[in-house]
C-alpha cells in the first residue's frame, strides 16, 4: 500500500493512522521514526511531570529550564521522525533497483544519510538524561513512575539509535570506514555510555519507588 503520509509531517497525523502505516512492509516510516515518536512522548511525560512540581528559588529556575527543554525537545523529536522516515524511503528506493554500480552507489549514500539520521536521534535522545536526573529526585513520589516510564522510553530510545547507527554503519564497511565516518562510530560510543548512566538512573528511580 502506497504510504499516504509520506508528504505529512507527523504532527498533523492522527496516531492511529500512523501507527496503521507503521504496520505497512515498505519500511516508510520504520523503526528511527517510530523511536523519535517514542522520544517525543517521554519528552511530553517530563512536561506533565515536571508541571507538578512544587519549585522555588533555584529550583524554580531550574524548572523553567527544563519545561523549556522538554517541549522543544518534544517538537524536534517529531521533526526527527519525519527526517528519518524520508531516509527510510531513500533506503527502500536504493535497495529496489536493479543490482548495478549505481544502485551499489546510491545504496551506499542512503546508509550514510540513514546512519547521519540515527545519530541525530541519539545525540538528541541524550539530551534528556540529565533533566530526567534531576526530575527523579524533585518529582512528586505519585508521579515518579511516570518519570520511570519516560525514562524507559529515552532507554528504548537510545538503543534504537545505538542499533540503527552500527547497523548503517556496517554497510558502508570498508578499510578506511571507521576513519572516515569517525564521527559517527563516536556517537556510537557515547550512546552505549548513555545506556549505561540510563541503566543506573533506573536502578535508582525504582528504588526510590520501592521504599
Amino acid at each position: 500500500m502506497a504510504n499516504s503520509l509520506a508528504q505529512r509531517p507527523i504532527s498533523d497525523a492522527r496516531i492511529g493512522r500512523w501507527l496503521e502505516e507503521l504496520a505497512e512492509s515498505d519500511g516508510n516510516p520504520g523503526g528511527g521514526a517510530a523511536a523519535a515518536l517514542m522520544l517525543a512522548a517521554a519528552a511530553a511525560l517530563m512536561s506533565m511531570s515536571g508541571g507538578y512540581v512544587s519549585a522555588s528559588g533555584t529550583a524554580q529556575s531550574e524548572l523553567t529550564g527544563l519545561l523549556a527543554r522538554a517541549k522543544q525537545l518534544r517538537l524536534d523529536a517529531l521533526a526527527m521522525a519525519d527526517r528519518d522516515a524520508r531516509a527510510s524511503a531513500e533506503f527502500g528506493v536504493a535497495y529496489a533497483q536493479p543490482a548495478s554500480e549505481q544502485r551499489d552507489r546510491r545504496l551506499a549514500q542512503a546508509c550514510l544519510q540513514a546512519a547521519k539520521s540515527s545519530a541525530a536521534l541519539g545525540a538528541l535522545a541524550m539530551t534528556a538524561l540529565n533533566d530526567l536526573r534531576w526530575l527523579s529526585q524533585q518529582a512528586k513520589p505519585q508521579l515518579v513512575a511516570d518519570v520511570a516510564t519516560a525514562l524507559g522510553m529515552l532507554s528504548a530510545v537510545l538503543k534504537a539509535a545505538s542499533s540503527n547507527l552500527r547497523y548503517d554503519l556496517s554497510q558502508l564497511a570498508s578499510g578506511t570506514a571507521q576513519v572516515k565516518h569517525a564521527g559517527l562510530w563516536d556517537t556510537a560510543a557515547s550512546l552505549d555510555r548513555a545506556m549505561k548512566d540510563a541503566g543506573q538512573l533506573a536502578a535508582r528511580i525504582d528504588a526510590r519507588i520501592k521504599r
